[in-house]
């Protein structure tokens, strides 16, 4: 049975048993049957209950990669980085003549 299946089946059983208890104890023997009954519901939700948290999941089933190499830290340099305007143009080794 589906668990709504079984709630419904208890409440019925546990509403016949109160308006059994209501009209006094006329029907002890269907009284003790339902309340048999109402037992065999309980049991089978228990049951239920231990399969459900039983059950794998999905974070079970699933299984993550491992990365191949360990992460490298990040390295953050302590001085700032040179200005670009306070770089120097590269030298020639012997002047230009502008004759042609």
């Amino acid at each position: 049975m589906t668990l709504k299946e079984l709630k419904g089946k208890y409440a019925r059983l546990s509403n016949e048993i109160d308006t059994l208890a209501i009209e006094g104890g006329r029907h002890e023997a269907r009284l003790m049957r339902l309340m048999s009954d109402l037992d065999a519901v309980h049991r089978e939700l228990c049951e239920l209950r231990l399969r459900t948290f039983a059950a794998p999941t999905l974070r079970d089933s699933v299984t993550r990669p491992e990365p191949v190499a360990p992460p490298r830290p990040v390295m953050v340099p302590l001085s700032p980085a040179a200005p670009v305007a306070a770089r120097s143009a590269p030298t020639l080794a012997q002047p230009l003549s502008m004759a042609g």
